[in-house]
């Protein structure tokens, strides 16, 4: 078992899942219930903001999200 910590307060009311998969969706059905008003800190803005300039100077890297879509339907 691995054990991972975090020292940001998460406030989580389930504290064990099985699977990796199980926690991820336990995360995503939480932040569902996130505020309207929520929004990215200026560090993840410039995260994404770097990522889709480095995407756009290196097309042939990427897929497009059509192509990714399809890729599901190809298998």
């Amino acid at each position: 078992m691995t054990t991972i910590h975090i020292e940001e307060e998460l406030n989580l009311d389930k504290t064990y899942f099985k699977t990796i998969e199980e926690f991820q969706l336990y995360l995503m059905m939480r932040e569902k219930d996130q505020p309207e008003n929520y929004s990215l800190s200026d560090a993840h803005k410039k995260i994404l903001d770097d990522r889709v300039a480095e995407a756009d100077e290196n097309p042939d890297g990427y897929v497009s999200l059509q192509e990714f879509k399809n890729s599901f339907k190809e298998k």
